[in-house]
């Protein structure tokens, strides 16, 4: 991805095409609905989909959960279960992974208020803040982002960051497929190529956003 790609001013993010790294587009689309109907209001809803909200108690059943194993038994994420592609002649330990990786994406993208779609997440977190003049995220608390090795690590940490945007500016299917990037990264499975790894291509994004400005400021 060249610099013109990812720069940006603090006002408006840069917008990216939604390349898919670790889920397939239909889980992309199905997902992008299960948020929809969890979080918008009906008003908002009618301009995507013709099908109700569910109760916002759903949603903040989900957002209390404190590990994936709770998760699983709520009932959002066994709508979102229901709303995925089920995979051809998946082994029981691929299915439990992917319950896994489904369940890690659903607790993170509740917190979510707003889909941006395009826009990925290092870039919204390199975003420069008016009022400091330096990026949503700090380098070391991104670095540290980036280091996470457990589940729980990076559950804790990405809400953290989604907090510092105000839970905005970010795609709904660019956070889910950095999730399931890394989760594919947990399990061994590393792409050959770094530029599909999820280290590259967080940092290209993140990196890309605060060159945008901090070039001008020195």
């Amino acid at each position: 991805m060249s610099e013109a790609d990812t720069a940006s001013t603090p006002e408006t993010p840069s917008r990216v095409p939604e390349w898919l790294y670790a889920i397939e587009r239909k889980e992309a689309d199905a997902l992008r609905r299960w948020w929809q109907r969890l979080t918008l209001p009906a008003e908002a809803l009618k301009s995507y989909i013709d099908a109700p909200p569910w109760p916002k108690a759903m949603r903040a059943t989900l957002r209390r959960c404190d590990s994936i194993e709770a998760v699983l038994l709520t009932e959002a994420f066994r709508h979102l279960w229901h709303f995925l592609p089920t995979p051809d002649d998946q082994t029981e330990a691929q299915r439990d992974r992917r319950l896994q990786t489904w369940a890690c994406i659903a607790l993170v993208v509740a917190e979510l208020r707003e889909d941006q779609p395009k826009i990925p997440l290092g870039t919204s977190l390199g975003q420069q803040k008016r009022e400091t003049g330096k990026p949503y995220m700090s380098e070391l608390r991104f670095q540290q982002l980036m280091t996470s090795r457990t589940p729980e690590e990076l559950v804790q940490r990405l809400r953290r960051g989604l907090a510092l945007i105000d839970k905005r500016g970010v795609s709904v299917v660019h956070l889910a497929d950095n999730i399931a990037l890394w989760w594919r990264e947990y399990h061994g499975d590393t792409s050959p190529q770094p530029t599909r790894r999820l280290g590259f291509v967080w940092a290209n994004d993140y990196f890309g956003a605060t060159d945008s400005y901090q070039r001008g400021n020195n």
